[in-house]
């Protein structure tokens, strides 16, 4: 699907729906610049690797100098060519309430989901730093498209980003640059884990009612992610993609 010359950055590529991706990509073909803040995590994923010298290890917080990110992204494309992909998968998972709300916790969490996302768009979609043809992938959520308790913040900052990436695709398609959305329901990862740990021992039962097909699994999105990414997918662009196991 992808050649080794075809570059993509995984952001959030230590640990769950970010892993996978970076796993798959890589074994499609491609090489891999694998972003996250854990340096261990990173080195175990690469030893997981079917090709770890296709995996280059490109650690950042993506909340340290955020308007740095566009500068980042072309020091990586100098060191190592321009970007056939962006898959920006890094994120935080939130329970959240109008009666918890916090404008403090709102501004990290649209910090990381929503600014740090356009950055890294307005990074990757320089002429100088990607391929045409190529393509930029957001992770967003069914919460983006089906609001419920709990997901006030994670939510709305997942909106705001699939209607920024709408907007975005416009623009680069000229260019031959395509823009996808992946908005999965609930997924077996750590940020699954957590958000049952924070609702109590009922709420994986509750769930699992509603989705006939179960909860997913990290593969099962870097499948369709890797598609979206790869020029199979040469004739798509602008669309939001629930994956959500039937339930919607």
């Amino acid at each position: 699907m992808f050649t080794a010359q075809q570059r993509i950055l995984v952001t959030g590529a230590s640990s769950g729906i970010g892993r996978a991706i970076a796993l798959e990509c890589l074994r499609q073909g491609a090489t891999v610049l694998a972003c996250g803040r854990n340096v261990r995590r990173l080195d175990e994923a690469r030893a997981q690797a079917c090709c770890p010298d296709r995996w280059i290890n490109v650690p950042r917080d993506l909340l340290e100098d955020m308007e740095g990110l566009p500068r980042w992204i072309r020091g990586l494309c100098q060191e190592y060519g321009p970007l056939w992909g962006l898959a920006h998968s890094a994120g935080e998972g939130i329970m959240d309430s109008l009666r918890t709300y916090e404008l403090s916790m709102a501004r990290r969490h649209f910090d990381l989901a929503f600014h740090a996302s356009i950055l890294l768009a307005q990074g990757f979609c320089d002429r100088r730093n990607s391929c045409k043809g190529g393509a930029l992938l957001f992770l967003t959520s069914a919460s983006a498209v089906y609001p419920e308790k709990g997901h006030l913040i994670y939510g709305a900052a997942k909106a705001a980003l699939a209607a920024a990436a709408k907007a975005i695709s416009q623009e680069v398609a000229p260019r031959g640059v395509r823009v996808h959305c992946l908005a999965p329901g609930i997924v077996d990862t750590p940020l699954e884990e957590a958000a049952e740990a924070f609702m109590g021992p009922s709420y994986r039962e509750e769930q699992l009612r509603d989705y006939p097909l179960g909860f997913g699994q990290a593969e099962d999105v870097a499948h369709m992610a890797a598609f979206l990414l790869s020029e199979k997918a040469r004739w798509i662009t602008g669309q939001n993609y629930i994956m959500a196991g039937g339930r919607y």
